[in-house]
């Protein structure tokens, strides 16, 4: 209903949308393609992909709060993957996001493994383990739950 009454004001919805979802930072756009091109591991066999930053690659492209804000969907787009994650290094703790698809459960690893929780698509939770570490532990994780 509200945004009825602002279309009845003639808003101009459309450079609204533009400037809230399609506007970027050059630093965000940059490390969109670092995360891409250089951050992205494909575990065909496991329907999964993650992308990880460390406090060096954040501090390379001047990170601001937001900057990866939807980056765990891009890996979650890639044909035959279910599951996706983000690991985001930020000082002695590491940021973990789930994302998946259908009925493909990340709510209970993030629980389970990462003192988190969240919805059957979504969650996430805190690694306080090197990144190394949590990477290696994700993979065992991963390969241990079987999704298809």
């Amino acid at each position: 209903m509200i945004i009825s009454e602002l279309f009845k004001l003639e808003i101009d919805g459309e450079n609204i949308h533009r400037l809230i979802y399609d506007t970027f930072s050059e630093n965000r756009m940059r490390l969109l393609g670092y995360c891409l091109s250089e951050k992205l591991k494909v575990l065909n066999e496991y329907h999964t992909a993650y992308i990880y930053l460390t406090n060096d690659d954040l501090k390379r492209f001047k990170y601001d709060t937001g900057d990866s804000e939807g980056i765990v969907n891009y890996a979650l787009s890639i044909e035959g993957i279910y599951r996706a994650a983000l690991f985001i290094e930020r000082g002695g703790h590491i940021k973990v996001s789930l994302r998946s698809k259908g009925d493909v459960q990340v709510n209970d690893i993030a629980s389970k493994y990462y003192d988190g929780g969240g919805h059957l698509n979504a969650a996430g939770g805190y690694s306080y383990i090197s990144m190394e570490e949590t990477l290696s532990k994700f993979e065992e994780i991963i390969s241990n739950n079987d999704i298809i």
